[in-house]
């Protein structure tokens, strides 16, 4: 797995860095280390963007996983971390045949103001019911369970075993 750490890195870096470093962008793992600072999330995105164009992921899916990542780093940023703390975004990209298996992680450290456990996100995720998200479509906090479950094959809940909570989507799609 490539792992790299973020913090102090600008878009352009990043970008020479994984082109240097990845020869088959249908098959890698890559782990990227972040501040929880919503700079970085930008970071993030613009990077999710770049690889899905190089695994010719055109529009609408493409713009679907920048949203997904978006949703991921922002939630772990705002909910269960405290700022400056060091997250981690991890992808996967396995081709097999014409199938393209992704998954993505986030994990948070757990200290935030609003932090909950795998079971706890269980929970939440149950109570957003279809009725119950009609009503809510005026307020905060429908992205992760609505927006995101709608897009993804699966959406994951479980708790790091180094303290926070790790959120994580799969998706198989067939490419061209």
């Amino acid at each position: 797995m490539l792992q790299i750490d973020i913090s102090h890195l600008e878009y352009s870096e990043l970008v020479d860095f994984i082109n240097k470093n990845v020869s088959d962008f249908g098959n890698f793992d890559l782990e990227l280390i972040f501040k929880a600072d919503y700079n970085q999330s930008k970071i993030i995105r613009d990077l999710m963007l770049l690889l899905f164009q190089k695994n010719n992921i055109n529009v609408p899916w493409k713009n679907r996983f920048a949203l997904i990542s978006d949703e991921l780093v922002n939630n772990s940023i705002e909910y269960g971390s405290l700022p400056l703390d060091k997250n981690h975004f991890i992808v996967h990209f396995k081709t097999l045949e014409k199938i393209l298996a992704i998954n993505m992680e986030v994990c948070d450290t757990g200290r935030g103001p609003e932090s909950k456990t795998s079971q706890e996100m269980e929970e939440l995720k149950k109570s957003k019911s279809p009725v119950w998200f009609e009503w809510y479509l005026g307020k905060r906090g429908r992205g992760l369970f609505q927006l995101v479950t709608n897009l993804v094959d699966e959406l994951y809940f479980r708790d790091n075993p180094n303290g926070g909570l790790i959120v994580g989507v799969r998706k198989r799609m067939e490419i061209l």
